[in-house]
């Protein structure tokens, strides 16, 4: 099955807008954490940057999801299973980071606010209740984003061309990625900085390097389809058929 040119044309300004909406959510957590200790999470709860931080990571990851759908059928065409493999287990883990920032945003900061201010949140310690959630859910998302890459790689590294530098890309990110997997539940310095800056950089290289394998696609298309195209015969310079000629008696006939 062929993919139609506008879905992969989505997916390149999905992973152009990825990349944007991660610079920014590094910058307004460098920001935050520039003013507010990392690991106090009543202040951040309360910080307009590390609000905004959290809501670029969400919609990164609700376009993030689409990319990975797109690209997985693209190398599916060819690489079917490792396609299938990499690209359900990277959609459910980009699923679960999305369910995990959903906890943290809408619940746990949430009650961490209403405490600040003094309100009731119906829990004595509301941060130790919503941590086992985020955990279970942070494995989740280490563990199928582990599998996810290593498959995606495999498939991608098959292809040709630009798909194939993405794969390789996507290859030498799988140590970060086991990085995630060991610090889940930590609240160390260390993990900030991996949760905070390494894992969105090594985010930002994939989308960019995903991009350039769509746009390589849609090239490659282009180029074959005018190769494809059958020429239009050339009628400006065809010649005119000759006039009948009249014979010589006719015409003076004719003349009479």
């Amino acid at each position: 099955m062929k993919l139609p040119d506008r879905l992969l044309i989505a997916a390149a300004v999905c992973c152009f807008l990825c990349v944007l909406l991660s610079t920014a959510g590094i910058v307004a957590n460098q920001i935050a954490f520039s003013r507010i200790d990392p690991n106090n999470r009543l202040i951040l709860s309360q910080d307009v940057f590390h609000t905004f931080a959290s809501w670029s990571f969400l919609f990164f990851d609700l376009l993030h999801v689409f990319v990975i759908v797109v690209f997985a059928l693209v190398l599916a065409q060819t690489f079917s299973w490792e396609a299938w493999m990499g690209g359900g287990a990277s959609v459910v883990s980009s699923l679960a980071d999305l369910a995990s920032l959903s906890v943290n945003m809408f619940f746990l900061m949430a009650a961490l606010r209403a405490m600040a201010q003094g309100k009731s949140t119906g829990f004595v310690t509301p941060q130790a209740g919503y941590d086992v959630i985020c955990s279970t859910l942070d494995f989740a998302q280490a563990s199928f984003g582990l599998v996810g890459t290593l498959f995606l790689a495999t498939a991608a590294i098959k292809a040709s061309g630009m798909p194939k530098v993405a794969g390789w890309f996507l290859l030498m990110g799988l140590p970060i990625s086991v990085l995630q997997v060991a610090e889940v539940g930590m609240h160390t310095s260390w993990t900030v900085i991996v949760d905070t800056l390494v894992t969105p950089i090594d985010e930002i290289i994939q989308q960019i390097v995903i991009g350039l394998a769509l746009c390589a696609i849609l090239q490659r298309r282009a180029q074959s389809g005018i190769l494809a195209a059958p020429r239009q015969p050339d009628t400006s310079s065809a010649e005119l058929p000759a006039a009948p000629q009249v014979p010589p008696r006719f015409r003076q006939v004719r003349h009479r």
